[in-house]
């Protein structure tokens, strides 16, 4: 019997899997909080953070469905909205398809500001990459899919 390509694996037991799992996630909350804190920015909470990055992905959104995508309630998404707004971050405009709803995205100056971000993360990120092995780097190139692949599995989780 063969599986397929993106089927989990079954070669490896529960207690290594767990031991992963255990090995795993405290590295990578570091790296995270590390490289934001290594970077400036505006001061924005965790759920505005989470917005700007998720209206980075998803482009033009109505409130419910970025709220969906975060996986908060409504007036949550709209609070972190309302603040993002005043920063002017984001912007709302009529729903082209329904006037009585709103659709929210970055505004130019959000998405400014994102692209700088991104280049002063990805520039620190890669001088601390530069300092590791061959070998390390091959192994985190290897890892990517993975990565992306278990950040899609959380995202499913409903």
């Amino acid at each position: 019997m063969t599986t397929a390509p993106d089927a989990p694996s079954t070669r490896h037991s529960d207690a290594e899997v767990d031991d992963l799992s255990a090995r795993l996630r405290s590295p990578l909350l570091q790296l995270h909080f590390l490289m934001k804190r290594n970077t400036p920015g505006p001061d924005l909470t965790p759920a505005q953070q989470a917005a700007v990055q998720s209206l980075l992905r998803l482009g033009p959104v109505r409130m419910g469905e970025l709220a969906h995508f975060l996986r908060i309630r409504l007036p949550s998404a709209t609070s972190a909205v309302d603040g993002l707004e005043r920063l002017g971050l984001a912007q709302r405009t009529p729903d082209p398809d329904d006037g009585r709803a709103v659709v929210v995205q970055l505004s130019e100056q959000g998405h400014e500001l994102t692209s700088e971000l991104i280049a002063a993360r990805n520039a620190v990120l890669a001088g601390h990459l530069r300092q590791l092995t061959a070998e390390d780097l091959r192994n985190l190139d290897a890892a990517v899919p993975a990565l992306n692949k278990l950040i899609d599995r959380y995202r499913e989780d409903d």
